[in-house]
């Protein structure tokens, strides 16, 4: 908890006065431990979301200003994370609306996020591209949005040229995403302006490493701590993507039957995997180690264990991504013979895209798939000379 002094605007008493703004951590922990009767905190990165301290309670309310009166939405006693999804709400409720009251390509974006089931990744990369190459267009109205055909086209070539078509792409596509989502409501809205937009196929990444490479990644990675070289080992035998690794607990390891569930995962589709023989010996000994301090996470924040591991990289020591891993992992069960099925399972892909595969029952399959992934550990540990 911190202290900052900030100026409050007092139109009734002439001149500005300073007074203190205490602002608090945006963590639950902080929240549990703010004393009683402490008064008033604001919470850090969140627009407008404050806790009140009161003699025996602890209280959320979210305030902005508007045309100049300051107002205030109670939210109550919650959990931080409760009272920050609703202040996000509320924040977006309480923006001015603009002269004539036509909706701005920034009240949809706001409005689309609040609807819809998206994961906290995809809401991540929804909220960087608009504040990176949407920004220009988030004053803008959608009827002027739907009437320039050239500027959504402009656009998507001038991020094309300074920042590659990948990017271009997926921002037209978030741009038409939103519209398109606003014009179900308002059918008086134009045709989506991205319709002006041909959007390329992109050619997928040759990322899987040859076997000279992974010598050289392992190499690296050998030199690092040894929780993040079990974070590696554990990428390399799992193929799972940084953040369901990262965000591993012990309780998500069964021993006994020799499975791991990643909870957090792309589209919120938790799966479970057997682990390799080598896995599961390499984890054991990592636990029972003592190199590692006591936490829930497996692979807990050196600097605070009460936290996980949060976008590990390593390219600066000679350590590939864990995408290019997961590329090698996919390239490997290809060698080793897997069906598609067999991989998409091992990989936590969708089982969708054909009404067949709707019918697997993914979980009872895991005994399946041992072989398979006890093969892959050994082709690495042959590489690698382990």
């Amino acid at each position: 908890m911190k202290q900052t002094i900030i100026p409050i605007d007092r139109k009734a008493g002439g001149a500005a006065a300073p007074e203190p703004v205490k602002t608090l951590a945006a963590n639950q922990k902080s929240i549990d431990g703010l004393p009683l009767a402490s008064g008033t905190w604001r919470i850090e990165g969140v627009p407008g979301l404050y806790v009140r301290a009161r003699a025996k309670t602890r209280s959320f309310f979210v305030q902005r200003r508007v045309r100049g009166a300051l107002v205030m939405r109670t939210l109550g006693e919650t959990t931080l994370k409760a009272a920050r999804a609703e202040a996000m709400k509320q924040w977006a409720r309480l923006k001015p609306k603009p002269a004539g009251g036509r909706k701005t390509f920034e009240e949809a974006f706001n409005e689309y996020l609040e609807q819809k089931d998206l994961t906290p990744k995809t809401r991540e990369i929804y909220q960087y591209n608009l504040g990176r190459y949407l920004s220009d267009w988030k004053a803008r109205a959608l009827e002027d949005i739907g009437n320039d055909r050239a500027g959504a086209r402009a656009l998507f070539y001038g991020i094309s040229r300074r920042y590659g078509k990948a990017s271009a792409r997926q921002t037209i596509q978030i741009l038409s995403a939103i519209y398109r989502y606003a014009r179900k409501v308002n059918l008086d809205l134009p045709e989506s302006p991205t319709v002006a937009v041909e959007l390329p196929t992109l050619k997928s990444r040759d990322w899987a490493l040859s076997a000279d490479q992974l010598r050289a990644w392992w190499a690296a990675a050998e030199k690092l701590t040894p929780i993040k070289r079990a974070w590696w080992t554990t990428c390399l035998l799992t193929g799972a993507r940084r953040g369901s690794i990262e965000a591993m607990q012990w309780a998500d390891i069964d021993f006994n039957k020799k499975v791991i569930q990643f909870k957090v995962t792309k589209g919120d589709r938790p799966y479970i995997v057997p682990a390799a023989d080598r896995l599961m010996a390499l984890l054991v000994a990592y636990r029972d180690g003592g190199e590692v301090p006591p936490s829930n996470w497996v692979f807990p924040s050196r600097v605070k264990p009460e936290l996980h591991l949060v976008a590990v990289r390593d390219e600066k020591r000679g350590v590939a991504s864990a995408h290019h891993l997961r590329h090698t992992y996919r390239t490997v069960l290809a060698e080793l013979g897997a069906t598609p099925d067999q991989a998409r399972l091992l990989m936590g892909h969708s089982m969708g895209g054909d009404v067949s595969r709707g019918y697997i029952t993914a979980p009872l399959l895991v005994e399946s798939l041992r072989p398979l992934i006890n093969a892959v550990a050994e082709h690495y540990a042959e590489i690698l000379g382990w």
